[in-house]
């Protein structure tokens, strides 16, 4: 069960102890706190072994985890156009969105997980770890039954992927028909800049040391 690996995994990590159970609120802790960093794979084993992700493999994998809990969800896909500041990002970001005018394409996934009545159902987002806060992201930090997460996205067109068939193929489908050769290329390597800055120690400093500095201001 991928539940016992997880768990095996976040022993080996320091994050939980070997009598801790896993409930929803901590399969869900786990997965989001995993690095945003595409994996080697995304299949939901691959995720744990490596410890890392982005949208696709992490809800890949969660939506099993909530599976084997006794809880049903719906993988989600959905087309998604940012535009962002080329002046509000620093590095190779910033040259990667002066090159495509500040444009960012991308389909997104995330879950919403099926509830006993009263609660329903619930949008779950797992994409942004919590050591990125302060980098822009949307980091949902709480888990709350019940009480819909933020998309880590503006939705344009949105589709429920099949149970059955490839999740991945299916995004890929949706991928090349809303969107160009070169936008995909751009994607994926602002994808991959991205993942390799957010879980930069310096990066990671700069953020702390931002957020200390306004402290000061205030105070």
């Amino acid at each position: 069960m991928l539940l016992e690996t997880l768990k095996s995994k976040a022993v080996e990590k320091g994050l939980l102890k070997p009598e801790d159970e896993i409930n929803l609120e901590t399969a869900y802790t786990l997965v989001r706190d995993m690095p945003y960093t595409r994996a080697s794979s995304r299949d939901p084993e691959t995720i744990i072994r490596e410890w890392r992700g982005t949208c696709s493999g992490k809800h890949y994998l969660l939506k099993q985890l909530f599976a084997e809990l006794g809880y049903p969800s719906r993988l989600i896909a959905c087309t998604t156009v940012a535009h962002i500041d080329p002046k509000d990002v620093k590095g190779k970001l910033r040259k990667l969105l002066q090159q495509s005018e500040g444009r960012f394409v991308d389909v997104h996934n995330y879950l919403i997980l099926e509830l006993p009545e009263p609660d329903g159902e619930m949008i779950v987002d797992a994409t942004w770890p919590l050591a990125t806060k302060g980098m822009g992201t949307v980091v949902n930090e709480r888990f709350v039954l019940g009480e819909n997460q933020k998309i880590a996205c503006e939705p344009i067109k949105t589709w429920v992927v099949p149970e059955s068939g490839d999740s991945q193929e299916f995004k890929n489908e949706i991928l090349k028909e809303s969107f160009t050769p070169e936008e995909l290329e751009h994607r994926d390597e602002f994808i991959r800049t991205l993942g390799k800055m957010t879980n930069s120690k310096f990066w990671k400093f700069a953020v702390w040391l931002e957020r200390l500095l306004k402290g000061n201001k205030r105070s």
